[in-house]
């Protein structure tokens, strides 16, 4: 519990500020333009923005490179997909052969540890919190495959371009099925048959506009006081309407029938993107967004074209898209300053591009917000979602694993940490970008979206979670021994730096005085307050100077259980 509320206060900005550091950073139009980072941590918070955390190789790249190059670099990867790995580690040769879900869990885990393209799968991670699947859905139980084909669209377009990544996720058949427009028919009074509203509306809700318009700096329009709607009823079936006839594609070398809807009597594809059915497709007028008239006899694919090409058009997507992937990166409560700026790069890349995600990602993480650290601000910084605590530690401290394989607790992982990919609850992901939990947050105006699943004994559960994976999930460790899933910290160059030399009785002076930077470096970010670093280093002076190991363990169990580190700052 006491975790748990201190998180809260050190978000809030009641926490004592933590000090300062140097950084060398020059800006132009808001984005910073410096050659490389300053310092070590420098060049770990950047990564703990744009990756599923630093390790000592990533920082020395970083640090012997530039911001720009380095995103520059990670832009020209290509894609770390899961669906091959998982069909690798399924023995599964048949692309229609179903794969059970843990191949997924397994297969993220590998590629957000390990995968070389970092950005684009924290990103992807981000875009999957916002165009929302989950295998908690509508006929999506343990289906791997649906769900994996899903997240290779969302890592092929995660630095691509947001248009071309609607229409992917809108054909998806792991969407069609999770908000119902598979096999979604036009209207029919007589037969009492009304076109599914759920894709029409969440589509505008959730993955384009949002619910009121919006100013291009996120703060949203005011008619007298009051917001203003985006949308209403009318237009929810206006656009279901455009939404119909689109069922899934059989599977390779199979005669496709003619009319799949009253029942499907082949096996899809839930790789190939959902094909159109005209008999099942409402050609007739239709108005949609902002008065749009739709004409009538358009084919169903043309239409949905020229619809998402309505909704990509629409001033609310530039501001509605970069503020939520701010929040997901760098800051719950980016100032309107911070979302315009990048809202303007989204909507025109410089070169006359709209939507183009590799700029808008590189405009979030060159921001002079993002890069100048703001260690007196009340509302900069974000509480770490569970899974990225976990990958921030495993990665500090280089994981490794013998078996590709998931450890029980692992694979079910959303025990433990209220959270796993595309795991979600429901369509609104494990929490809104508008929670705000009570006190001096909400008393402030600021959200902190995390927090929402995040309850007191969560909290204490996670503290012993870390426990677990840093007394006894090390490598040489019980959990070594015990099980060869299980992914390990190493901690043998911590360990060694703390004996003593050869012929000498003790360990140099100031040995632990360098773990602590060290680990401060990695976890976060260099900055640690000097209350924090006290107890800290009390605690490990404590401690025997002939067990090393104990002393290393405890310095970054107390590190990665602080409030420090629970908030990405």
């Amino acid at each position: 519990m006491r975790l748990f509320l201190r998180a809260l206060v050190l978000l809030a900005g009641l926490w004592p500020a933590l000090p300062a550091f140097a950084a060398e950073l020059v800006f132009r139009d808001g984005f910073e333009t410096s050659l490389r980072p300053a310092t070590r941590g420098e060049a770990a918070r950047f990564l703990t923005q744009a990756t599923f955390g630093p390790s000592d190789s990533t920082v020395d790249a970083l640090a012997a490179s530039d911001y720009a190059a380095w995103i520059q670099a990670q832009t020209a990867l290509p894609p770390s997909f899961v669906l091959p790995y998982m069909r690798t580690q399924a023995g599964i040769g048949n692309p229609l052969e179903p794969i059970p879900f843990h191949y997924f869990r397994q297969a993220w885990f590998v590629r957000v540890l390990d995968a070389p393209d970092q950005l684009r799968q924290r990103v992807a991670f981000a875009l999957s919190e916002i165009l929302v699947v989950s295998e908690r859905g509508n006929a999506l139980g343990n289906d791997g495959l649906a769900l994996g084909a899903y997240y290779d669209i969302l890592l092929r377009n995660a630095l691509g371009n947001y248009r071309q990544l609607l229409e992917d996720v809108t054909l998806s058949p792991a969407m069609g099925r999770y908000l119902s427009m598979y096999r979604n028919r036009k209207p029919d009074p007589a037969n009492n048959i009304q076109s599914d509203e759920n894709y029409a509306r969440e589509v505008m809700q959730l993955f384009s506009i949002g619910l009121v318009k919006l100013n291009r700096d996120g703060t949203p329009v005011l008619v007298n006081g009051q917001t203003v709607p985006t949308y209403d009823g009318d237009v929810v079936r206006g656009f279901a309407r455009v939404f119909t006839g689109w069922a899934c594609h059989c599977g390779p070398g199979q005669p496709c029938p003619a009319d799949p809807f009253p029942v499907e009597p082949f096996t899809c594809s839930t790789e190939h993107e959902m094909v159109p059915y005209e008999n099942y497709h409402d050609q007739g007028e239709k108005r949609v967004l902002d008065g749009v008239v739709l004409p009538a006899g358009v084919t169903a694919r043309a239409e949905l074209e020229h619809a998402l090409d309505i909704l990509f058009q629409h001033p609310n997507v530039a501001p509605f898209v970069s503020r939520q992937l701010i929040q997901r990166l760098v800051t719950s409560n980016p100032s309107p300053a911070y979302v315009e700026r990048v809202a303007s790069v989204f909507e025109n890349n410089g070169q006359g591009v709209r939507g183009d995600l590799a700029a808008t990602v590189a405009a979030i993480l060159l921001d002079r917000e993002a890069r100048t650290p703001q260690p007196d601000s009340a509302a900069f910084g974000k509480v770490r979602e569970p899974l990225l605590r976990l990958t921030a530690l495993w990665r500090a401290f280089d994981v490794m694993w013998e078996n590709d394989e998931l450890f029980p607790n692992d694979r079910e992982i959303h025990e433990t940490h209220n959270q796993s990919p595309l795991f979600s609850p429901s369509v609104f992901n494990f929490f809104s970008p508008a929670y705000a939990p009570g006190g001096a947050l909400a008393d402030a105006g600021k959200v902190a979206p995390e927090m929402q699943i995040i309850t007191a004994s969560f909290a204490i559960s996670l503290a012993n979670d870390v426990s677990n994976r840093v007394f006894w999930g090390y490598r040489g460790g019980p959990m070594d021994e015990f099980d060869d899933r299980v992914r390990l910290i190493q901690l043998q160059r911590w360990e060694q730096a703390l004996r003593p030399a050869a012929g000498e009785n003790e360990a140099p002076a100031g040995a632990v005085d360098r773990l602590l930077d060290r680990c401060a470096e990695l976890l976060l970010g260099g900055r640690i307050s000097p209350a924090l670093r006290s107890r800290i280093r009390s605690r490990v002076l404590a401690l025997p100077a002939d067990e090393p190991l104990r002393r290393v363990q405890n310095a970054i169990y107390l590190m990665a259980t602080s409030p420090e580190f629970a908030v990405q700052r």
